[in-house]
């Protein structure tokens, strides 16, 4: 009997990504939308909308010094997660070298950065205490999708730790 192999596994040389190539895809795919999403510099309330949690709001009491936040800081965290997604492409590609901590962190990032966003579109809530999903979506392609990542994720924790 074979023992099962996460996702993710650690070996002398760091970390290895090990999904199949449809899964690789996708997960590209995914990285290449939110790409798209942090750079329309289109002014879509849908899109901002989408991206909520991946900026949430440092100074909810006073609206002032949010935009100011926001002014100073918006393009280093955009930066930032476009970057941890060029990890994710270069994680992903054929014959890729493996990971070191901190691609690895990046890839994590990037990977519950479309989780998050999925999250919203699928009216998860952060509350453990909530309902997980609205009724009728537990079944559906983007809940799947969803879970899909937080599994992900789960190994690239478990691979850390």
């Amino acid at each position: 009997m074979s023992r099962f192999r996460g996702p993710v596994r650690s070996t002398r040389k760091g970390f290895e990504i090990a999904v199949d190539d449809d899964e690789a895809a996708l997960i590209r795919r995914l990285a290449g939308e939110l790409r798209q999403l942090l750079t329309d510099d289109a002014d879509d309330e849908h899109a901002r909308a989408l991206l909520v949690r991946l900026f949430p709001t440092a100074y909810p009491d006073d609206e002032e010094l949010e935009e100011e936040y926001q002014r100073l800081m918006r393009e280093e965290l955009v930066a930032s997660k476009l970057a941890a997604l060029d990890v994710v492409d270069r994680a992903l590609a054929p014959g890729a070298d493996p990971l070191d901590d901190a691609g690895l962190l990046a890839f994590m990032q990037s990977v519950n950065s479309v989780r998050l966003i999925l999250g919203t579109m699928l009216e998860v809530s952060d509350d453990p205490d909530a309902d997980e999903v609205r009724a009728g979506l537990e079944d559906s392609p983007e809940y799947a999708l969803y879970s899909y990542l937080s599994w992900l994720l789960e190994h690239c924790v478990r691979a850390l730790s």
